[in-house]
């Protein structure tokens, strides 16, 4: 049996944290490879979170999770099963399965973590407040995606308890940035508490919900920054400040490094929320009226091609194509929408350009 000892100095008093592991082998101690200071019980209390060297002859990292001053019995997690090395296709090199994060949050918001390490915050309302320990998968040769594993400690079980998946996509062009947080129904992974969690098979699970995603994806969660800007944006716009609403849905577009990305590229995949089709028209409306003509038609389709009777998209996506002087495309938009307001017993309400740019139009 090995004790590794870890102290810190503060006010000339020694803290001392003992952390016993039972190696299998006579070998060196293992090494400390990370350490995170953390609050994860859900009180005032505060641990360390470890990451530690394995044997040897062991393909695997050890995590371990101890009060922050405490006897070696308090140890809360010791599992060398949920942090497995992976060897590289390329040579002989290990690279570590998951990342282990120790992630604070406000009640209701998810922080995740995406491919370029950069944390990203979306809506759930079902998320807790305070530290989360959350593992992020990596693989070799994808630059794209990855999936966050987010636990929590349960008081009853007293086990930290698997409490939500998230596959987070970035861009493959442009910027680079994230695109779509997506919430992988847990029950997919079948581990639910990380002291039996397999991280080898999780992880060869993961890869198979990516390669047999739904064609619909899965539920798309909302960006907190986006949906404070759309927020922002629209009282600004009945406001009638229209110079400030620019500026706000400038933030919308990706850079391409050399200016402009092509919104086929990202716009649908980022902004259109199958479970939100108000909130996406609102933002392809402003979009069209600041001048974003190909953008706002991009996300216009795709909300018109999930819900076809969608009449106000109809209107902003004609509104969109008559800007770029696609006079066919935005006539027959028109007709739709009036259409649709004519058997919804609203043809009153129409507005004059509509009927004005669909007389004698040629489609």
């Amino acid at each position: 049996m090995s004790v590794v000892k870890i102290f810190t100095v503060s006010k000339l008093k020694f803290s001392i944290f003992l952390l016993v592991i039972c190696c299998s082998s006579a070998g060196a101690a293992p090494q400390v490879l990370k350490e995170i200071p953390a609050s994860l019980l859900g009180d005032a209390s505060r641990q360390k979170v470890f990451v530690l060297t394995g044997d040897a002859d062991e393909a695997y990292r050890r995590l371990l999770i101890s009060p922050e001053q405490g006897a070696s019995d308090n140890i809360l997690l010791d599992t060398s099963a949920a942090l497995p090395l992976i060897k590289s296709q390329y040579s002989a090199a290990m690279s570590e399965g998951f990342s282990v994060n120790v992630i604070n949050s406000p009640a209701g918001v998810l922080t995740v973590v995406d491919v370029q390490g950069e944390p990203v915050s979306v809506k759930q309302s079902s998320a807790e407040a305070g530290d989360a320990l959350v593992l992020v998968s990596n693989e070799e040769d994808n630059g794209v995606y990855n999936f966050n594993l987010v636990f929590r400690y349960n008081k009853n079980s007293k086990q930290f308890e698997l409490r939500s998946v998230s596959q987070v996509t970035n861009n493959e062009s442009c910027d680079r940035s994230v695109v779509s947080v997506e919430d992988v129904p847990k029950s997919m992974i079948g581990e639910t508490s990380l002291a039996s969690f397999d991280g080898r098979k999780v992880l060869e699970r993961l890869h198979d919900l990516h390669v047999m995603r739904p064609a619909e994806g899965y539920k798309k969660l909302m960006m907190s920054d986006i949906a404070y800007q759309l927020d922002q944006a629209l009282a600004l716009y009945r406001k009638g400040q229209t110079d400030e609403v620019s500026t706000v849905m400038a933030n919308f577009l990706m850079d391409g490094g050399e200016g402009h990305c092509y919104p086929h590229s990202y716009i649908a995949q980022k902004y259109d929320f199958a479970q939100m089709p108000g909130w996406s028209n609102d933002l392809g409306f402003l979009l069209g009226e600041t001048g974003y003509y190909d953008e706002s038609i991009e996300l216009l389709n795709a909300v018109i091609a999930r819900n076809p009777a969608r009449t106000v998209a109809y209107l902003n996506l004609a509104d969109s194509y008559w800007g770029v002087n696609d006079k066919a495309r935005a006539a027959r938009a028109y007709k739709k929408y009036a259409s649709l307001m004519s058997g919804a017993g609203k043809a009153s309400k129409i507005p004059a350009r509509v009927i004005e740019r669909t007389d004698g139009a040629v489609e």
